[in-house]
């Protein structure tokens, strides 16, 4: 189930119960017939949503609110999550998604270029009784590079990508390795160490503000997060935090290669320690992260269009000059 779905339902469900209906009324009002033979058979709140495919965290925050028996802010708080969440990811889309149409588009014209334009420029050269350019030569060779193994080196990079998908899916070491390398990409890991840091530190934070203790908070995010740095990070806090350090000094321990490495956020979370306003600590530091992903984000719009503008003109100078290079020598020996 979507995201925006869930929320939907999930604010529905937190209007109908504040204003005084029952849950199963509530659920019978939304028309959730699911949810509703579920409730009816005795199962529990928690355990409904979870067999409809709600996201894990948001369940284990219903569930916390079903045990203490304050579900409205349960709901609130999971609707708060899934609204942070989505804005997340649209960041992270509106990042990403420009590039790459544009790469995929200048690739669809780059290849019909060489299926196509290039190969009847060589038939009209074919009648000139001079040796053509280097870089034309270049650039025909290469049409019939593309026109004669294009087919084979699609099938080929299917072939692999389709395996390195099976092999990633089912052995755990691969998706590690390709989680920590996604982590030292230029652009692509500042983004995604960014939104690591964001949903770590936002779901510590909802968890610990619900009463949750700092551990069973650190196990809850660690296996309900979709990513294998997000769960060691976890890991290795809970085993300092088990030998009796502080959360500040378990993270200063693995600073190195963590998610938390600025002095700034760990005197936060030391300062939410001492006071015992850790939760707000940790939300802090999600809102200025998530201030730094936007700055980065915009930052990153404003120079990759000149760069692939750029990119894109010489590529296209380079293909007209070659093109018509022999033209332009025949016309000045005529």
């Amino acid at each position: 189930m979507k995201d925006a779905t869930q929320l939907h339902l999930i604010r529905q469900l937190y209007s109908l119960l504040k204003s005084g209906l029952s849950l199963l009324d509530a659920v019978q009002m939304m028309g959730l017939n699911t949810i509703q033979k579920s409730l009816a058979t005795g199962n529990s709140l928690t355990y409904s949503l979870s067999k409809m495919g709600f996201h894990p965290f948001c369940v284990s925050l219903i569930q916390t609110g079903e045990a203490t028996g304050n579900l409205l802010d349960s709901l609130s708080q999971a609707s708060i999550y899934l609204e942070k969440q989505i804005k997340l990811q649209k960041k992270i889309k509106k990042a990403l998604s420009y590039p790459c149409i544009v790469l995929f588009v200048s690739s669809l014209v780059l290849l019909a270029m060489f299926h196509w334009v290039i190969p009847s420029f060589e038939n009209m050269f074919a009648n000139f009784q001079a040796e053509l350019p280097w870089p034309t030569r270049l650039l025909i060779q290469g049409s019939h590079w593309v026109q004669n193994y294009s087919l084979m080196v699609a099938i080929a990079l299917g072939s692999l990508l389709g395996a390195f998908h099976l092999i990633w899916r089912r052995h755990t070491q691969t998706q590690q390795v390709v989680d920590q390398l996604l982590l030292t990409l230029p652009i692509v890991g500042s983004i995604r160490r960014s939104s690591l840091l964001i949903q770590w530190s936002r779901n510590i934070s909802l968890l610990t503000s619900r009463g949750v203790p700092i551990l069973e908070a650190l196990k809850q995010t660690a296996l309900h997060s979709n990513d294998w740095i997000s769960f060691n990070f976890c890991a290795q806090i809970n085993v300092s935090l088990a030998q009796g350090w502080s959360l500040s000094e378990s993270i200063k321990q693995i600073s190195g290669k963590s998610l938390l490495s600025q002095k700034e956020q760990l005197q936060l979370i030391k300062v939410g320690e001492v006071s015992g306003d850790l939760p707000q600590m940790l939300a802090n530091i999600a809102n200025q992260e998530e201030d730094h992903l936007d700055h980065m984000i915009d930052q990153l719009a404003q120079s990759i269009e000149p760069c692939l503008m750029i990119i894109m003109g010489l590529i296209i100078a380079c293909l007209v000059i070659s093109l018509y290079l022999p033209i332009f020598e025949m016309g000045q020996i005529l």
